[in-house]
């Protein structure tokens, strides 16, 4: 059944580590977004400016003149609300800011006027002060109450307040001269009530200068910018991660092959030219005896690193099939530059040194990685073997393991011979099994050429070798599938190429117990007993974090 790599991490056991994967994965984005969000915010901080807002409240009342039946003349309050929204128009009118702005002077106050309008002429100069203090001032009325809020905002506290206040008085001093003027208009003996009638208003609370800024405290807007960063930075990941369906985790391998996944490799990294040219002086002296590439003795020279544990676990996978007895197993890679033929020679040496007798066939007629890295100086191998020539005579030898290797050299021509695996080779194959314990055949990779579903009659089981990040689950279900019965023969798979992030703060990995049930029903415990330790031994016992592993050219 085909499945994203977030279904394949759902189960509950997983969910942590799901967790961890993902910031393990994505650790720079979770770094770069918080790190670039904190230093808007601190960009934001040190860049914007202050401002105070100083705050009065004035109450309003509206006197007007009634009759009674007696034809007595008495005054009434009314206030409504377009009164009132009447009164907040008036309080932010051109000439109330007017007023407030002459009574304080600030016509020349930097705040309001910059230097650059200094040759302007004083019209324009006070047109532009009047309008920029406009847009500090606020009024507005509370709720359903008879009260109006009036505000002013200014970089310095005391100023605010003093605007506040002078746009108050100004707003005073024009309700009580409209009201004087109305009573200057009627008969002297109504004189003395009109005087008390109409709009008045009344401060209930003067501005004082305010002790807060009206900006959020800077502390707020860092820790704000940075939690941002962490939210987008997770969103960010969990999206990428969501709509990213190549093979990452041993779960989504297990999911798409239905078979175990023995563990990640590492990445290897490029081995110096020099190592090269020394391993190929040694070949030359005894053209018999494989050359000592770096990355091909691996599992020799650093017995406790990652890599190795992981290809003991798959050793211990095949060992364990002691029903089916794998003797012939083909290693395979869904595309080719997936590090195939590196795992092959890397498995057969720590099988070779398990007191087994193992061949390693170079059966790859595109490239033939093994020959060109294990013995360069080869002119005769497979073909000729399939030809009945002496064996022995072909054969080259690993001198550290006893490992004998088969090499597949191009023609005179310079091209491989062509695919010799397939049911008319079976019977040299199965003579071959007399003589050895095990035998890994270096296949071709199943896409796009179809060689290693001709080999089936000849190989046992197969291991396939998937480069960690590079194949989606959808292509590989579609290889597997175009493949013929090589689905039926996996014996495992391993993550190959894993980036170093895979393995940072992890210890060398324990066979993971939630293989699928299809290979379980293939394994025997009881096949342990075989003079070599399980891979899970050294769990828990200080075994030291991946190396620095360095990488040769092949597959």
């Amino acid at each position: 059944m085909l499945v994203r790599n977030h279904d394949a991490r759902r189960a509950p056991p997983h969910s942590s580590q799901f967790l961890w994967d993902t910031i393990s994965r994505h650790r720079t984005i979770l770094v770069a977004l918080p790190a670039l969000f904190l230093a808007m915010a601190a960009a934001y901080v040190l860049t914007r400016g202050s401002s105070y807002t100083a705050a009065s409240r004035l109450v309003i009342d509206n006197r007007i003149l009634q009759f009674n039946p007696q034809e007595a003349i008495l005054p009434t309050s009314s206030i409504s609300s377009p009164l009132l929204q009447s009164q907040v128009a008036i309080l932010l009118s051109d000439k109330i800011a007017r007023d407030a702005m002459k009574s304080l002077g600030l016509i020349n106050d930097p705040e309001f006027l910059p230097k650059s309008s200094a040759s302007e002429t004083e019209q324009k100069r006070e047109a532009r002060v009047l309008d920029k203090l406009q847009n500090k001032i606020h009024a507005s009325r509370i709720g359903e109450s008879y009260l109006i809020d009036v505000r002013a905002t200014s970089v310095d506290p005391v100023k605010a307040a003093k605007i506040t206040n002078a746009v108050v008085k100004a707003y005073l001093d024009d309700q009580a001269n409209s009201n004087a003027d109305v009573a200057n208009s009627v008969s002297p003996w109504l004189r003395s009530k009109v005087a008390s009638l109409g709009t008045t208003a009344r401060v209930v609370s003067e501005a004082t200068p305010p002790l807060k800024r009206d900006q959020l405290p800077d502390g707020f807007i860092l820790a704000l910018g940075l939690a941002s960063g962490l939210v987008f930075g997770f969103t960010l990941a969990f999206t990428l991660d969501w709509f990213d369906n190549r093979i990452k985790t041993r779960e989504a391998v297990e999911r798409v092959c239905d078979a175990e996944c023995f563990g990640m490799l590492p990445c290897m990294k490029k081995a110096p030219w020099y190592s090269k040219l020394a391993s190929r002086k040694r070949s030359l002296t005894n053209r018999h005896t494989v050359a000592s590439d770096p990355s091909l003795l691996w599992a020799i020279t650093n017995p406790r690193s990652h890599f190795v544990h992981v290809l003991r676990n798959t050793r211990a996978a095949i060992l364990e099939h002691k029903d089916s007895n794998p003797v012939i197993i083909g290693i395979t890679s869904p595309a080719s530059g997936e590090g195939k033929s590196v795992v092959a020679a890397n498995l057969a040496r720590l099988m070779a040194i398990a007191n087994q007798k193992v061949l390693l066939v170079d059966a790859d007629p595109y490239s033939a990685g093994l020959t060109a890295l294990l013995s360069p100086g080869a002119s005769a191998g497979l073909a000729q073997a399939l030809d009945g020539r002496n064996l022995p005579d072909i054969l080259w030898t690993c001198d550290k393991t006893g490992l004998e290797f088969l090499p597949n050299p191009a023609s005179e021509n310079g091209s491989h011979p062509g695919f010799l695996l397939n049911a008319t080779n079976e019977k040299f194959f199965t003579e071959l099994t007399r003589d050895y314990d095990r035998i890994f055949i270096d296949l071709p990779p199943l896409d796009p050429v179809p060689d290693v579903r001709e080999a089936q009659p000849i190989v046992h089981g197969i291991l396939l070798v998937i480069e960690w990040n590079k194949t989606s689950a959808e292509q590989l279900a579609m290889i597997l599938d175009s493949a013929g019965p090589v689905r039926s023969k996996l014996i495992g798979v391993l993550l190959n190429k894993a980036g170093d992030k895979m393995f940072r703060g992890r210890r060398s990995p324990p066979r993971q117990p939630h293989a699928s049930a299809h290979m379980k029903s293939k394994f025997n415990p009881s096949s342990r007993g075989l003079g070599m330790d399980p891979p899970g031994d050294n769990i828990g016992k200080g075994t030291p974090p991946v190396p620095h592993i360095e990488w040769t050219a092949g597959e």
